[in-house]
C-alpha cells in the first residue's frame, strides 16, 4: 500500500520499498525497487511534487493470504502496520484531505501517500499465485479475495482515508512469465486477469457508492500497458516482452547504468524481469495516472 502526502519535501520517501512487513515501517531499512530505477509510486510522487511517499509494499504480498497462499505480510497485515505505526505518527501529518491511498498488489507494491488521499490496487500476485489452480477463470476465488480486499479498504476508511485509486492488473500474460506458460496456460492466465479486473471494477463501484464522502477511481493499468506493448517502438522500447538479466539482478531505486549485454539502457525494456515492469514502463504508468488524478496539484 502506498500513501503520498503533499505536505513537505524532507520526508519525501518515508518507508519506501524494502520494508520486511514486520515492525515499524517508518524505521530505517534498506530501500529497494524491483524496476532497476524509480517505481511508479516514486515517479508519481515526483510528478505530483511537494509530496511524501510512504510505501508499505512487501515483496510477494497478496490481498489475503488465507485465500491466496503467500508467506509475506498481506494487505491486511500492511494495513495493521499503517494503523499501528503510521496513522498515529507525529512524523506523518496526514489528513483525510491531503492523502492519497494507493493499494497495489501483484506487482508487489503497496503504498500510501499524503497529498490528498489516494488508494490504488494492482494485484498481479493475487492472480499469478492462483490462476493455475483456480476453477475456470477464477470467479469464485477472486470474489472472496476482493471481498476481503475491500473489507481491508474499509479499515483505512474508518481510520480517515477518503481518496482512493484502485489500479487493475497489468496484462502480464504478455510478459515473459506468461509467454513461458505455453498456449493453454497463458490463455487461462489472460482469462483470470480479465476476470479479476472485471470484479475489481464492480466491487470498487459498489463500495464507493456506499460512501458519501470519498473519492474513488479505478486506474486502467491493464489498458495502459497493453497500449505500451502494442506500440512499444513509439514509446522508445526495443522489445515488448523481453528483459535483460543484468538489469533484473539490480534492485536499486536509482536508474541503473547501461549494461553492454543488454539491448540498450533499462529504458529499452518494458519489463524489469519476467513479471515486473521496468522503471521506464512505470514512468508511463505514473504519468497516465497523474493525468487521471487531475485534482492533485
Amino acid at each position: 500500500m502506498q500513501i503520498t502526502i503533499s505536505v513537505c519535501d524532507e520526508l519525501r520517501w518515508l518507508a519506501t520499498n524494502g520494508w520486511s512487513g514486520h515492525g515499524n515501517p517508518l524505521a530505517s531499512h534498506k530501500i529497494e525497487c524491483t524496476t532497476a530505477g524509480p517505481n511508479w509510486a516514486i515517479s508519481l510522487t515526483d510528478l505530483v511534487g511537494h509530496s511524501t511517499l510512504i510505501d508499505l509494499a512487501v515483496s510477494g504480498a497478496v490481498s489475503d493470504s488465507d485465500i491466496i497462499k503467500s508467506q509475506p505480510v498481506d494487505f491486511r497485515g500492511q494495513t495493521t502496520a499503517f494503523l499501528n505505526y503510521v496513522a498515529r505518527s507525529r512524523n506523518v501529518p496526514w489528513t483525510s484531505r491531503n492523502s492519497i491511498f494507493t493499494i497495489t498488489f501483484g506487482s508487489e507494491e503497496d503504498s500510501y501517500s499524503e497529498s490528498r488521499s489516494r488508494a490504488d490496487l494492482f494485484t498481479a500476485n493475487d492472480v499469478n499465485l492462483s490462476f493455475k489452480n483456480a476453477q475456470g477463470n477464477g470467479t469464485s476465488v477472486y470474489s472472496k479475495d476482493l471481498t476481503s480486499y475491500f473489507n481491508t479498504v474499509d479499515k483505512l476508511y474508518n481510520a480517515g482515508a477518503r481518496q482512493f485509486v484502485f489500479n487493475n492488473v497489468v496484462p502480464f500474460d504478455r510478459a515473459q512469465i506468461g509467454i513461458d506458460q505455453g498456449g493453454k496456460l497463458a490463455a487461462k492466465l489472460k482469462d483470470n486477469i480479465n476476470e479479476f479486473n472485471s470484479q475489481l471494477a464492480a466491487k470498487a463501484a459498489s463500495y464507493c457508492s456506499s460512501k458519501r464522502d470519498i473519492t474513488c477511481q479505478v486506474f486502467d493499468t491493464h489498458t495502459t500497458f497493453a497500449n505500451v506493448m502494442d506500440n512499444y517502438a513509439a514509446y522508445g522500447f526495443a522489445t515488448p516482452s523481453g528483459y535483460c538479466a543484468a538489469y533484473a539482478n539490480q534492485r536499486t531505486c536509482n536508474v541503473v547504468s547501461q549494461d553492454r549485454s543488454c539491448l540498450g539502457p533499462i529504458s529499452s525494456y518494458v519489463w524489469w524481469n519476467d513479471l515486473h515492469p521496468s522503471c521506464a514502463a512505470d514512468l508511463v504508468w505514473a504519468k497516465a495516472l497523474k493525468v487521471q488524478l487531475s485534482y492533485v496539484s
